[in-house]
């Protein structure tokens, strides 16, 4: 927190009425007439009060034990009552005593007893303002898995009392969804902050103090998750309109004035984040407040500030001192404690004092964990910082560490992304693992011992899940009946959305509609599977799925995006490597920077040059670990996936299909799959497409007639059931319904990708044409418009398909991804279900295009060979010269296979 996100609350949230107990004052919803005694042997309430201030005396005198068992004693009686009213603000005068006195345990446990009164359950609104109340101080004292509860109960109440987005609906909201924040439940919480904030605008209007405030919880919120830039155009208008207000010495104005500056902070402006500060110190100079330290709190800030934007200058030994000292200062707020002790780390180390640096890392974790979240990005950080020193220092713990960093943040990752989705979340969960991964990498590189743990992290991270997709596509070819496998396969598909579409950070309607289309179906299939679930099925290890010549290669960029320090360039992207060999321990490979296997262009006249260069930089560094390899299976990441492999020379000449059987997976556990289905099958259906009619829209591809007609003769020598789709009435959703159920699928149309030029998604921006298009206007989800995009596609059923081909132009082409597959085309048929893809990579000749793909189908009917082996047979010919038109690399090159 930056000062508080709990600045006072304005009045008029519950319509109120005062009463006093000795303990203090407490306020009260609108008068509701006092109930009589039950009968004329109990108390009355004259009585029940009197006991009560007895008990508070006792307290004031200071006669804490006795007190203490009196005010137990007395609230345990007005509980069998029916004064709702002072059982109420017994309780809450209680609580609130206690809490004065620092004394959180027992005035949570007043609290906790109220709460299971009957005045609390049917107490009108009078329970109303306990559970708010309860809610609130639950969120002061930082019990947060305690508070949701209880802000859930107190927000039902107050819009069942006061109406939805009423003022009162709106204050019970705000807190919950500080709550779920700070308990680490961001993406939750933050939905709930913007949907509240929305509200509140809408509801209150700009002028209104309450609307205020849940604009500043929800720029906090956004601050907290990495996103300043957002915040801060929310913090600058708030803190103008607070200082209209409440003038300059307010808590308001200070606490507007404080988040403003972390915000600037966050985003690298030292001039702004200093002139925030020195308006944070008068509005501190102005409240006057002589039991606070706002004042010196500024202070801090700005010599923290000043430190941080030059950490070059070595802090003085007397001010590094006290930056340290910050961390107790009980007053403070915890996230100054947590940056001055970080900050005070940073110098420490610089002068090589690691054990003080370490010491105040550890408190900073433990800190961020005790007042913030255990899981949550400040939280993450800190601990990244301990693992970081420790890597400095040598220590034994260092791979421990860096282990339950990557290990908690990943599973933060698949409750918040799997659970709610936020498009803020989804970023800063990109840049947490690129941080976290980019140093476990270079720990990894130096310490032999860390590769193991560094290599299933970066498979985690790359397919955004632990194994579950993987065992449900396991575990649903052994499944029993048809009914089940379908709706595994459904789970599958969906599972896949969720994790394109959340990772993307486009969080919308579809994305939330897939979130709860999947809960459903995951719902029903545990349902439906209950025995029938393998019970001895484990999820095998890539290592002993290789046999002793192949070597699985995952290719994998790192880079720290965040900024490391002010000063310092961001770190270069760099391209690693982890091999995988049969019964051996991964090994890791520094390859260079990214850029240096980017942007190479097939069409050069030195192609061949820059091939060979390529295959030096990219796999001669891999040549220890690739001894004795036949069979190459490769997992690109990025950009990589644009990056024909199949064009790499070794000094020799040859290609790469020449020296390996080379196989391109979008992830490492498709391994596991690579032998099922892999050839066709008498009896299997087959869909083609090709000649249609596309109405004046596109240009037309006679051809494509002739290549599917003789593609159907290959096919129907495999005795498969060919259906041929063609002309005016091969629209999108024939194409559709004839491709549920196919094994093999091939389309000969026009595709489409087109480079990013605004926010327009690249699963919006590729595709393929059907007949009839319609190509004038802006992507849309329509059945019926003749142009079949790759977010549509996304919701077909091919998991019947062992193998689409898409024998048209760039349909390999797509954003780079961090998700299992390049982001357009190759994403869609993976998610959809699709086994297998033969994409292209640019637009390829007709003639040899014809030829090249005809060949294949040749081979697959006459051969017998499974589809990998059929493609790479059919290349090396081409490179040959056996195929008419079709030697140049431009041609055979052209085609990429992958498996999912």
């Amino acid at each position: 927190m930056s000062l508080s996100s709990r600045a006072q609350w304005p009045a008029g949230v519950v319509g109120r009425l005062a009463i006093t107990i000795a303990g203090g004052l407490i306020l009260l919803p609108a008068f509701i007439p006092v109930a009589q005694a039950q009968n004329s042997r109990a108390p009355s309430e004259r009585e029940l009060t009197a006991k009560i201030q007895d008990a508070f005396n006792a307290l004031r005198a200071g006669n804490d034990g006795s007190g203490r068992e009196r005010l137990k004693n007395a609230l345990r009686e007005v509980t069998q009552s029916n004064y709702h009213r002072l059982t109420i603000s017994a309780y809450l005068n209680a609580a609130g005593s206690f809490e004065r006195r620092r004394d959180n345990a027992t005035a949570s446990e007043f609290f906790a007893d109220a709460a299971k009164t009957r005045a609390a359950r049917d107490g009108g609104n009078d329970a109303v303002t306990f559970w708010f109340e309860y809610a609130r101080f639950l969120e002061r004292s930082n019990q947060y898995d305690l508070g949701i509860p209880v802000a859930t109960e107190a927000r039902k109440r107050m819009r069942a009392a006061y109406g939805p987005n009423s003022a009162q609906d709106i204050a019970g909201g705000d807190i919950l969804a500080t709550l779920l924040t700070n308990n680490g439940a961001v993406a939750s919480g933050l939905n709930l902050s913007e949907e509240i904030y929305l509200n509140a605008r809408k509801a209150l209007g700009d002028r209104e103090p309450l609307f205020w405030r849940t604009e500043n919880n929800y720029a906090e919120a956004l601050r907290m998750v990495g996103h300043p830039d957002v915040a801060a155009g929310i913090d600058e208008p708030l803190l103008r309109k607070r200082i209209a207000h409440y003038g300059y010495g307010s808590i308001q104005a200070l606490v507007s004035a404080s988040n403003l500056a972390l915000s600037h902070l966050a985003m690298g402006n030292e001039a702004e984040t200093l002139r925030a500060l020195e308006l944070q110190k008068r509005c501190a100079t102005d409240l006057a407040d002589p039991r606070s330290e706002h004042v010196q709190q500024a202070n801090v800030w700005i010599s923290y500030t000043k430190a941080y934007f030059h950490p070059d200058q070595q802090m003085s030994r007397p001010d590094l001192e006290a930056m340290a000292k910050v961390k107790d200062w009980n007053g403070a707020p915890d996230l100054l404690r947590i940056k001055a002790a970080q900050l005070a780390a940073d110098q420490y180390e610089a002068r090589g004092e690691t054990d003080r640096a370490l010491a105040l890392r550890i408190d900073a974790y433990q800190r961020s964990q005790t007042t913030i979240a255990r899981q949550h990005p400040i939280t993450f950080d800190a601990l990244l910082g301990v693992a970081m020193t420790r890597m400095k220092r040598g220590d034994k713990d260092t791979l421990a560490t860096f282990k339950d960093v990557e290990q908690q943040a990943f599973r933060w990752m698949l409750r918040e992304v799997g659970t709610a989705g936020n498009r803020y979340v989804a970023e800063t969960m990109r840049k947490l693992a690129d941080d976290i991964l980019y140093e476990f990498g270079r720990y990894a590189l130096v310490e032999p011992a860390a590769a193991i743990a560094y290599a299933d992290a970066v498979s985690r991270w790359k397919t955004m899940e632990d194994g579950e997709r993987t065992m449900l596509r396991l575990t649903a070819d052994r499944l029993p009946d048809d009914a089940t496998k379908t709706l595994a396969q459904t789970v599958l598909r969906l599972s896949g959305q969720q994790q394109e579409l959340l990772s993307s950070g486009k969080i919308d309607d579809d994305a939330r509609d897939v979130l709860r289309q999947l809960q459903d179906a995951r719902q029903a299939l545990a349902a439906k599977m209950g025995s029938k679930a393998p019970i001895d099925l484990k999820l095998p290890s890539i290592e002993s799925k290789l046999e002793r010549s192949d070597a699985l290669v995952d290719f994998f960029v790192s880079g720290r995006r965040n900024r490391v320090n002010p000063i310092a360039p961001k770190p270069e992207m760099r391209l690693q490597a982890v091999i995988r060999r049969h019964d051996t321990a991964p090994a890791l490979v520094d390859l260079g920077p990214l850029d240096s296997f980017l942007a190479v262009d097939a069409t050069a006249p030195d192609h061949a040059k820059l091939f060979r260069r390529l295959h030096d930089t990219l796999l001669g560094p891999l040549k220890p670990q690739l001894a004795d390899v036949k069979r190459l299976f490769l997992v690109p990441d990025a950009e990589l996936y644009s990056l024909p492999f199949a064009m790499l020379q070794d000094a020799g000449g040859r290609y790469l299909d020449e020296i390996y059987d080379t196989r391109i997976m979008t992830r490492a556990d498709a391994l596991f799959f690579a032998n099922n289905d892999n050839r066709l099958a008498s009896g299997d259906k087959a869909l083609l497409v090709g000649g249609l009619d596309y109405a004046g829209a596109a240009n037309e591809l006679p051809s494509t007639k002739t290549e599917v007609d003789t593609v159907s003769a290959d096919l129907k020598k495999r005795n498969l059931v060919v259906t041929i789709l063609s002309g005016s009435d091969s629209g999108e959703a024939t194409i559709r319904a004839d491709a549920k159920g196919a094994s093999l699928i091939h389309l000969a149309t026009h595709g489409f990708y087109k480079t990013a030029s605004n926010r327009t998604d690249a699963l919006w921006r590729s595709g393929l044409v059907a007949s009839r298009p319609n190509l004038s206007r802006p992507p849309q989800r329509d059945d019926n418009d003749g142009v079949l995009y790759a977010h549509e596609l996304m919701n077909w059923d091919l998991s019947s398909a062992n193998l689409v081909v898409l024998s048209a132009c760039q349909t390999a082409l797509g954003d780079p991804s961090r998700i299992g597959s390049v982001r357009g085309l190759p994403t869609a048929l993976a998610i959809a279900g699709a086994r297998r893809s033969l994409l292209t990579l640019w637009e390829v000749a007709d003639e040899g295009t014809a030829n090249f793909m005809a060949r294949f189908y040749q081979v697959l009917a006459d051969e017998k060979l499974d589809y990998a082996s059929a493609l790479r047979k059919v290349r090396i010919e081409a490179i040959q010269g056996k195929i008419t038109a079709a030697k140049d690399p431009s041609v055979w090159a052209a085609f990429v296979f992958f498996e999912s």
